[in-house]
């Protein structure tokens, strides 16, 4: 890397320092949050317009329109409360899906046809649209049209018109580097443009690092902010101390409304998971944040539902088990549950069952890791694992109180030796009890590596400090997906 090219560089970033232009005036382009946020008050208003249009016109046979002090706020409630859940599993609000405009808008059509279907067998709190056939007919017909339309003009939105937010990386380490490889992988989804790396090594300005160019060194930060409008600074230092001037250079950024931001925390914001390989001395970082108290109070209650659907569970499962039994037997004699050693919460070792899905014996030369296309599995064994119903029996767990309806789920003592040696923070997953279902369940596929692992342990420790009752409540929509749409091994 010549002088010259370092020259050139700097030459081209404007005397004016950013106190003298104050904030500058480029829109600002939305957080990943507020695209969400955006997305969901779209479709929610597309179906409050339709459900106002069908109730304000005449229809035969049905007593509309409906004057203002007629209507009922609790029709809209309904329809928002049957349309949310289901828009969650189906993911419509994940960035990566939402990108796919046709997939999006296609999927979005079909659920707003369901959601009006749905809303007309709701009775007494759902809007009296079942007097006419027509009115019904028209309030499912403008559902989908209205969505299609609003869906496909969010797409439009997205990559023409809505400013992504400029982002500048301080440190050009490996954080940095993954961080930039990270937001490639979401696409022009998350909203982000990241324009560059600021690196005080000399060697390492003018050069190309993770796709970008490394702008300058921290000396040339503030013109930098100003002449590339960045709105946000990532500060990927691995560890370095952060000299006394650069400290107040990033204060100052703040005061003028840049936003400075720790790269796990950025991390987190985008993917919904932990940067397991680069949270250096910061893994204390993990500690949430929540109130004790309310987060006793929920465990409390979570402690509740495991016992009752505990109950219900396995009052459902009983009758099913002979076939399910009959079924292994057939095509592989031998136990039909299959007993395994897992480390729970604190550490504690218990005993988890599972219906067998692999043929007898299949570790008899000690564990390993189940394979994509594993041989061992029966045919049988393999639909169990799709559909998730070799994990029934572990309702039994729930009552027992060794496990909980949703956590990290629970690995073997010998996965957990291997997995902690190579990652210290692996052990964070055993400060809450191992789950049936679980954040990393429902992100990422059945692990079957320790690279597999490396990417689920970034989702537990994930869940284990933002857990509470909104990310259960998405955790277990989205496991109605996973469990329909047979996305286990």
């Amino acid at each position: 890397m010549s002088g010259e090219r370092v020259s050139r560089i700097r030459s081209r970033l404007p005397t004016t320092s950013l106190k003298e232009n104050g904030a500058h005036s480029r829109a600002k382009g939305l957080r990943l949050a507020e695209r969400r946020m955006l997305l969901v008050g779209g479709d929610l208003l597309t179906l409050s317009i339709v459900l106002l249009i069908v109730l304000t016109v005449k229809f035969p046979g049905l007593g509309i329109p409906f004057k203002p002090q007629a209507m009922r706020f609790i029709w809209w409630l309904v329809l928002w409360v049957v349309w949310l859940p289901i828009a969650t599993s189906l993911r419509l609000y994940d960035p990566r899906q939402v990108v796919d405009t046709p997939t999006s808008t296609a999927t979005a059509t079909l659920l707003a046809g369901f959601t009006s279907l749905v809303y007309l067998v709701v009775p007494i709190v759902s809007a009296p649209l079942t007097q006419s056939r027509l009115a019904w007919a028209m309030f499912a017909l403008l559902c989908m049209a209205l969505m299609a339309l609003w869906r496909t003009s969010y797409g439009r939105l997205v990559s023409e018109r809505l400013p992504e937010r400029r982002v500048l990386v301080l440190g050009a380490g490996a954080s940095g580097a993954a961080l930039a490889g990270t937001i490639d992988g979401l696409g022009e989804g998350c909203g982000v443009e990241l324009v560059g790396f600021v690196e005080d090594d000399p060697s390492a300005v003018g050069k190309d690092y993770a796709g970008r160019v490394v702008l300058g060194d921290s000396t040339d930060l503030e013109r930098l902010l100003t002449n590339l409008q960045i709105d946000e600074i990532v500060v990927a230092n691995d560890d370095r101390e952060l000299s006394t001037p650069l400290l107040c250079e990033l204060s100052d950024a703040w005061g003028q409304g840049i936003g400075v931001i720790p790269v796990q925390l950025y991390y987190e914001q985008l993917t919904g998971s932990v940067m397991v390989e680069h949270l250096g001395q910061g893994r204390f970082a993990l500690m949430s944040g929540s109130d004790y108290s309310l987060s006793r109070l929920w465990d409390f209650a979570r402690r509740i539902i495991d016992i009752v659907v505990g109950i219900v569970g396995l009052a459902i499962v009983a009758p099913l088990t002979p076939l399910i039994a009959l079924a292994i037997y057939i095509e592989s004699p031998g136990p039909i549950f299959y007993f395994q050693e897992r480390v729970g919460l604190a550490g504690r070792i218990f005993r988890l069952a599972k219906f067998r899905s692999m043929v007898p014996d299949a570790e008899r030369n000690g564990a390993v890791w189940a394979a994509a296309h594993d041989d061992r599995i029966t045919r049988v064994g393999r639909i169990l694992r799709k559909a998730r119903i070799d994990e029934w029996p572990q309702l039994w767990n729930l009552l027992n109180g060794t496990m909980t309806l949703i956590g990290p789920r629970p690995e073997r003592p010998e996965f957990v030796r291997e997995l902690t040696a190579r990652w210290p923070c692996y052990v964070i997953r055993q400060s809450v009890k191992p789950g049936l279902t679980g954040w990393a369940q429902v992100k990422y596929r059945y692990g079957n590596c320790p690279d597999d692992a490396l990417i689920k342990l970034q989702y537990d420790l994930y869940y284990v400090k933002h857990r509470g009752v909104l990310l259960d409540v998405v955790i277990l929509l989205q496991t109605v997906r996973v469990v329909l749409a047979f996305e286990g091994i």
